[in-house]
C-alpha cells in the first residue's frame, strides 16, 4: 500500500514518526547528561524539551547555553587525571 507521497506507508512512517522521536530522544539523553548550567536552567529545559516536543530540540538547538569545549586529554594527563582520583 502506498500514501501520498508514493512510497510504501512504513517509509512514511520512518520518516515522519520514528527519526523525530529518535532525534528527541537523543536530544534528551545529551541534555539530562549535561552538568554545567544550573539546576533551574536544567528543569526548565526538561520541560520545554517534553512539552514541545520536536520544537523543543529545534529551540533547544539554538537558545540552551553553550558548553565548555571537551577536549582530548594527552596520555600524561589521563594519567595525572586518574591518579588524582579526579
Amino acid at each position: 500500500m502506498t500514501l501520498a507521497l508514493g512510497i510504501p506507508a512504513w517509509s512514511e512512517l520512518v520518516l515522519f514518526a520514528l527519526v523525530p522521536f529518535l532525534i528527541w530522544i537523543v536530544a534528551l539523553i545529551s541534555h539530562v547528561r549535561r552538568r554545567d548550567y544550573p539546576d533551574t536552567d536544567k528543569i526548565i529545559w526538561t520541560i520545554i524539551l517534553c512539552t514541545l516536543n520536536i520544537l523543543g530540540v529545534v529551540l533547544y538547538w539554538f537558545f540552551a547555553p553553550r558548553g565548555a569545549e571537551e577536549r582530548v586529554l594527552t596520555e600524561e594527563e589521563l594519567k595525572e587525571k586518574f591518579n588524582r582520583g579526579a
